[in-house]
């Protein structure tokens, strides 16, 4: 694997770093976990387009928004995280699909190559 920069996680990871000065670590960690979506997608060192998103559920007619399924990989926390997730025409992450969690580098871009 090449190396990935994480130039693109500083103003991500300055974000999580304000919030365990201003609400410890714990508070943090939660608020970090309720929007996981957000800091995971803002934290992305790649990211690739794996389709349009349809939910099966939907009663009605015509989808209320388009959102298309991304798979990402992420560098947040002093750990790597592949996962996919959906996001909307404006570039911001709705919902976490799903995520995992990596010490290594290597083992978070077979995930994130796998990702269907």
């Amino acid at each position: 694997m090449d190396i990935i920069s994480t130039v693109g996680t500083s103003r991500c990871e300055a974000v999580v770093d304000a919030l365990r000065a201003e609400l410890g670590g714990v508070l943090a960690q939660r608020v970090i976990e309720a929007e996981a979506a957000e800091f995971l997608w803002e934290s992305r060192l790649r990211e690739r387009y794996l389709g349009q998103h349809v939910d099966a559920f939907d009663d009605q007619e015509f989808p209320s928004e388009e959102v298309s399924r991304i798979a990402f990989l992420s560098f947040l926390g002093g750990c790597w995280h592949a996962g996919i997730c959906l996001v909307d025409g404006e570039g911001t992450a709705t919902e976490l699909l799903w995520k995992r969690t990596f010490d290594s580098p290597d083992e978070a871009e077979i995930a994130f190559v796998k990702a269907r």
